[in-house]
């Protein structure tokens, strides 16, 4: 495609911090943001002076390129390998040119994994960031959303006294500590047949080899940890553990991958969306999942090699939103074209606009077909 015009601009996101949006040839995208980051993202940060950022991008305009090159273009114009210099410029602009270029959307829908009661560094009392829905037995994507908003609609009426608002990503606040919030999921979840699953983030509350879970007074080692996150999984059944362990730790993701393969034991700091990374894993046997998050890597083209890695070695890869989030759905379609098995975006608040694409994607397609679990 060639770029007739590229431009950059300042745009609030769901904290109320700004992000950047780019438009190339009349399609607009915006970059998304984390408050949970792994050490190895890509940075995402509005550059200080836009323009200057804006000025530089010029220089793609009139060339003829695939996404693959123009992806290498940013890379070249940026000269570092996370972004150091354009921020959120990268990412925003990549996805505004996968939009003008379009999509090759597929009729193999994701199942939607939806966190309806979340804590952590995502707001809430709990120290695990995430209380997740998997609706595994859902037919269709309708079907798979509708069970999802019911349990989170149940959450917020039977358990209304101990709801105390949403936080970030629009799950809900409760006032009961981590064990007791997922017995009470478990409870809904069951009445609906789904599966439970947690982001418990622990990179966000390891210190010095400890991990200090403050929300139900433990303080304990990896292998403290490791035994922790079993029982958690015998006896709620957890059918998806995303970052049980910090996300320099290879070697005890790789043993609680072996110990339940059933359950998606998934990695997000630890990999940051990065091939290098997701390779290192696969050496070691470490997790059978990972998170897709477009931003960390900065490119679209870098975060596919990273899925068609994942698919060629049996890892499920699950495209994400951030807590830092727009209204733009790109990761909605990319799901779709690169037939991610599932797509974690919420169930609430602005993160709608992507389950609303696939909603429509799902109306507008002849014969679609939903991932089985």
């Amino acid at each position: 495609m060639e770029i007739e015009e590229l431009s950059l601009t300042q745009i609030l996101n769901s904290r109320t911090n700004y992000t950047v949006e780019a438009e190339i040839n009349d399609v607009k995208a915006s970059a998304p943001s984390g408050a949970s980051t792994g050490t190895h993202e890509a940075k995402c940060f509005v550059p200080e002076h836009l323009e200057e950022t804006e000025s530089l991008l010029q220089e793609l305009i009139g060339l003829d390129l695939n996404q693959r090159e123009f992806d290498n273009k940013l890379r070249e114009l940026d000269e570092t390998e996370d972004f150091s210099r354009i921020g959120a410029s990268a990412i925003a602009s990549s996805f505004a040119f996968k939009k003008a270029t379009g999509f090759e959307n597929s009729e193999q829908f994701p199942l939607p994994l939806s966190n309806v009661i979340g804590g952590g560094e995502h707001g809430g009392n709990t120290s695990i960031q995430e209380f997740l829905v998997l609706p595994v037995n859902a037919e269709t994507f309708p079907e798979a959303i509708e069970t999802n908003r019911k349990i989170y609609q149940e959450l917020k009426e039977n358990y209304s006294t101990k709801i105390k608002g949403m936080n970030d990503e629009g799950a809900l606040i409760t006032s009961m500590n981590d064990e007791k919030t997922l017995k009470a999921l478990k409870k809904v979840a069951d009445k609906y047949d789904a599966a439970v699953g947690v982001d418990i983030a622990a990179s966000e509350f390891y210190e010095n080899g400890k991990y200090k879970i403050s929300s139900l007074g433990l303080e304990h080692d990896a292998k403290g940890q490791l035994k922790f996150v079993e029982q958690l999984i015998d006896a709620f059944d957890l059918k998806f553990v995303e970052d049980p362990f910090d996300q320099e730790d290879f070697r005890m993701h790789a043993k609680l991958a072996k110990k339940f393969p059933d359950s998606l034991i998934c990695g997000d700091d630890l990999f940051t969306t990065n091939k290098e990374r997701l390779q290192e894993g696969i050496e070691n046997g470490s997790c059978n999942s990972l998170i897709i998050k477009p931003n960390q890597i900065g490119t679209v083209s870098d975060a596919q090699e990273t899925v068609e890695l994942a698919k060629e070695n049996d890892y499920t890869p699950v495209i994400s939103h951030r807590s830092g989030e727009t209204c733009d759905s790109t990761i909605s379609d990319l799901a779709l074209e690169w037939e991610c098995p599932i797509i974690k975006a919420g169930i609430a608040d602005i993160r709608i606009a992507k389950l609303n694409k696939l909603l429509r994607r799902w109306d507008a397609a002849e014969d679609p077909e939903i991932n089985l679990y």
